[in-house]
């Protein structure tokens, strides 16, 4: 896990001046790679801050070289025919988890390695296949690639945008980053604030992809590649679609109706345990001490039991990562917020070695300001990220596993229940619309409501997860609500977001049309390309790196990703009429069910929460606190303190706002 850069350039800087520019870079992440440095410059610069992980060695050192020659040159190094290489570049961040398996057959088409990286392996695949190995990698991946022999460099992102990539490009540079900070320090990309990026915080709880606060720097979408040629001409091409996935049936499930036999049933659920299993696996490979985030719900606590049987079978496992494996929680004096009751009964069931945390309000107030330095865009969430990548830096782990991105898979939230119902309601004739106005005279999280009133897929989504109405958003930034409309209208042309800038290709022909997806599934994806993309998977790559910590995610491996979203949706909320009760992720509940606790299996849903409605107030009353009411009327201007009829989300919202300074 690392931090990337580079500038790429047609008229030509002074030398030192463009390695200046990469090394304030470079600077500027050094959280995200305290272990080594690294510049390299010949077209332009790539930069380089490393986590070590893979290859603890200086083998493993970026920028990498890669020089692809016959194998009857003794010496690539000197005197080569240019005919006769390909001189590869990259700066990588991330891990690729078939990487082993990758260089075993580049191993039978004569490769040699002189690293036991996972960063080699990726250049070695380019050289041998081009474009088509970025869909090749299985993985969480952001990387800068420099293809010497064809003048191009090439920004590739992983399928569900698990690594950030940011960029900013001219007629005659290019500049890209893991974070929009380093690419505002390095001092070549003009700083210019973005409305937009405002408006989208307000209405989505984050920055949605392309967007970000400084104008003209965007995001690489997920699943994407940049390729840039010698003039500055940009393709941006989409090399993976998620949806493409959900219109699929599965060869377990003849019919997608509720009619499912109990054989059908038993086929699903042995397919789901086998590729957790073989995600889990392969999550657990790492030369660095590694641990799992124990919260006693249910996803994490899969992972641990499942990592703890693994490890158990795997003598070579055991040896990279200690002999008993690690779990590590959060607790609060807050009772109802404290899950350490079910965090101890999973860690004593798997007999790990299990570690506590406390976190009070005391530690948040005077983390605030810290918290807002670890931000590289704002977000009402992350805070809890924050802490527990802290606590697992305490402990000496460098790299742990998080149940994220179960909930949007296996249809965990309680919305998902009610997506046929919203997705009618929103469907209703045009003189029945206004009756949804009246919903917003309750207020907060009613007025979202209004949202349902337009037909498009976007417009849906936020009627279920939006974080204000645009007449609030607009009160908020005083500006017009026109502002705000047209913000939702351009962002929802094709229903979707897609790219930013450039030309948009498709590497896979076919078309998928969203409208006919089932309302179930189609929100599932939205909370991939959303909410997953946008929010939590940023927030907590920017928090953890904050404190240089890796975390993985095994829930997001793609070939599980994939099997469950072509799945009928009443197999994942339901199970179907089988047997099963109809708990919260019945799937995977049936998945996991013999190495839990039955505490677990059957406990309602409670989210990684913590309790800071109840702390936003008691700080507010300490006279002479950081965060009392004065101090925090001074952080938030005229926003009061949230009542209990607000959520703490959208006060949150206001004071990361009024805090933003980039």
């Amino acid at each position: 896990m690392c931090g990337i850069c580079g500038i790429y350039q047609t008229k030509k800087i002074d030398e030192a001046e463009l390695k200046e520019a990469v090394k304030k870079m470079n600077a500027s992440q050094k959280n995200r790679g305290p272990d080594d440095e690294g510049v390299f410059s010949t077209f332009g610069a790539l930069g380089h801050r490393r986590l070590s992980i893979i290859d603890l060695s200086k083998a493993g050192h970026q920028p990498m070289v890669f020089n692809v020659g016959k194998s009857d040159l003794p010496n690539i190094d000197a005197n080569f025919r240019r005919s006769d290489f390909q001189k590869l570049v990259i700066t990588y961040n991330g891990e690729i988890y078939n990487f082993l398996e990758l260089r075993k057959e580049l191993e039978k088409k004569g490769y040699k390695f002189k690293t036991k990286t996972d960063t080699e392996v990726i250049l070695a695949l380019y050289a041998e296949y081009g474009e088509k190995s970025f869909s090749m990698l299985r993985g969480m991946f952001a990387f800068g690639l420099w293809d010497e022999k064809n003048k191009k460099l090439f920004l590739v992102k992983d399928r569900y945008g698990i690594k950030p990539l940011y960029y900013y490009a001219d007629s005659e540079k290019l500049v890209f980053a893991s974070t929009v900070k380093a690419i505002a320090e390095s001092g070549i990309a003009p700083v210019v604030k973005n409305p937009d990026a405002y408006i989208g915080f307000l209405l989505f709880g984050s920055v949605p992809v392309p967007h970000t606060t400084i104008k003209n720097v965007h995001t690489l979408s997920a699943g994407y590649y940049l390729e840039i040629n010698e003039n500055l001409n940009i393709k941006e091409v989409q090399y993976y679609n998620p949806l493409e996935y959900f219109n699929m049936g599965t060869s377990d499930v003849p019919s997608i109706d509720d009619n499912i036999r109990t054989s059908d049933v038993f086929n699903i659920v042995k397919k789901t345990r086998e590729l957790l299993e073989d995600s889990v696996k392969h999550h657990l490979i790492s030369d660095a001490p590694l641990g799992i985030f124990l919260s006693g719900g249910l996803d994490s606590s899969a992972l641990a039991a499942l990592a703890s049987q693994i490890l158990g079978g795997s003598t070579s496992l055991r040896k990279l990562n200690l002999l008993k494996l690690n779990t590590l929680s959060i607790v609060f004096d807050e009772k109802e917020f404290s899950e350490e009751y079910y965090s101890d009964l999973v860690a004593q069931k798997i007999s790990s070695d299990h570690c506590k945390i406390k976190i009070t309000k005391k530690d948040f107030e005077e983390s605030l300001d810290e918290i807002f330095e670890a931000m590289d865009q704002p977000t009402i969430d992350g805070v809890n990220t924050f802490f527990i990548a802290k606590a697992a830096k305490q402990v000496g782990l460098k790299t742990v596993l998080s149940g994220l991105g179960a909930d949007e898979i296996f249809l965990g939230y309680p919305h998902f229940r009610k997506a046929k119902i919203l997705r009618k309601i929103q469907n209703l004739p045009k003189f029945l619309k206004p009756s949804l106005d009246l919903a917003s005279l309750f207020g907060g999280r009613y007025k979202k409501l209004s949202y349902l009133k337009n037909s498009d897929i976007l417009s849906f989504y936020l009627g279920i997860r939006g974080l204000f109405a645009p007449q609030e958003a607009a009160k908020i930034l005083d500006i017009d609500e026109k502002e705000v409309n047209d913000f939702i209208i351009n962002m929802g042309k094709s229903d979707l977001p897609r790219g930013s800038t450039s030309q948009i290709l498709t590497a896979n022909s076919q078309e998928v049309e969203p409208r006919q997806i089932n309302p179930v599934n189609l929100l599932s994806y939205l909370e991939l390309k959303l909410y997953l993309q946008n929010q939590l998977l940023k927030d907590t790559d920017f928090m953890s790196m904050y404190h240089s910590v890796e975390v993985r995610v095994p829930f997001l491996d793609y070939p599980l990703v994939e099997y469950l979203s072509s799945l009928p949706p009443e197999v994942k909320l339901n199970m179907g009429k089988s047997d099963f009760p109809k708990l919260n992720k019945s799937l995977l509940v049936a998945a996991v069910h013999d190495l839990l606790p039955p505490e677990i299996l059957t406990r309602k849903k409670m989210g990684f929460t913590f309790p800071f409605q109840r702390w936003f107030k008691e700080l507010s009353k300490i006279p002479n606190s950081p965060s009392s009411e004065a101090e925090l009327l001074r952080r938030t201007g005229k926003f009061q303190i949230p009542h209990s009829k607000s959520h703490w989300s959208r006060f949150w919202a206001k004071v990361v706002l009024k805090n933003w300074k980039l």
